[in-house]
């Protein structure tokens, strides 16, 4: 099976599938696409991704040319389809509560910041600001309340889970919007440790940045 990746590189939910790929070992063209110039509403991408949104994940196999997009959903069936480096637990509860923390950042916190959403509530970059520190501060109480019952080294023990995969690009948007990361202790030693791996160092986006932005 081929498969290409289109994401952006400062995507967060991009970065969740790279990192996914990295640890999952699999290979995929990477093709970028630019969100900054509006390349994501073209006709030829809508068609791969209905919102318009980064990443797509495309998969040719006997000719055949099929479409995911959504980071949730390509990361699980990447869990489904590879089963080498697990990033969900095998206990039914256990893979609800990762899901749990994976869905604070994904449905809770990240859409409320993404650039569509600043672009829709202000044209004041203050303002912008003001309101995407406030949805990343909501989602990452809520986050750092309930890892403080499941962490070990990451969100859920002391394995990289899906969870991570979330928390911690969130993390690296926290930090470049001048979010004060103090009030969460359990987050910020799991984004220390994170930080530590192959799988994050390999997945950053600084990897992808494009050349004309060096």
């Amino acid at each position: 099976m081929e498969l290409k990746l289109y994401h952006y590189w400062r995507s967060s939910s991009s970065w969740r599938v790279r990192w996914a790929f990295i640890l999952k070992n699999i290979n995929s063209e990477m093709i970028h696409v630019d969100l900054l110039k509006g390349e994501q509403k073209t006709e030829k991408h809508l068609k791969k991704s209905p919102m318009g949104l980064v990443p797509v994940l495309e998969m040719i196999e006997n000719k055949q040319t099929k479409y995911l997009s959504e980071s949730t959903a390509i990361i699980e069936w990447c869990e489904d389809s590879f089963l080498n480096n697990p990033l969900l637990p095998i206990d039914p509860y256990d893979r609800a509560q990762v899901r749990q923390l994976v869905q604070i950042i994904n449905a809770g916190t990240q859409p409320l910041q993404n650039l569509a959403t600043q672009v829709y509530y202000s044209e004041d970059t203050d303002q912008r600001k003001a309101w995407i520190q406030h949805w990343i501060h909501h989602g990452l109480k809520a986050y750092e309340n309930l890892a403080r019952q499941t962490a070990g080294k990451f969100s859920f023990g002391d394995h990289i889970t899906m969870a991570d995969l979330f928390l911690i690009p969130q993390l690296y948007n926290a930090i470049r919007f001048d979010v004060n990361l103090n009030d969460y202790p359990t987050i910020c030693q799991i984004q220390e440790n994170a930080c530590k791996t192959e799988g994050y160092l390999k997945s950053h986006p600084d990897n992808y940045k494009p050349k004309q932005i060096q």
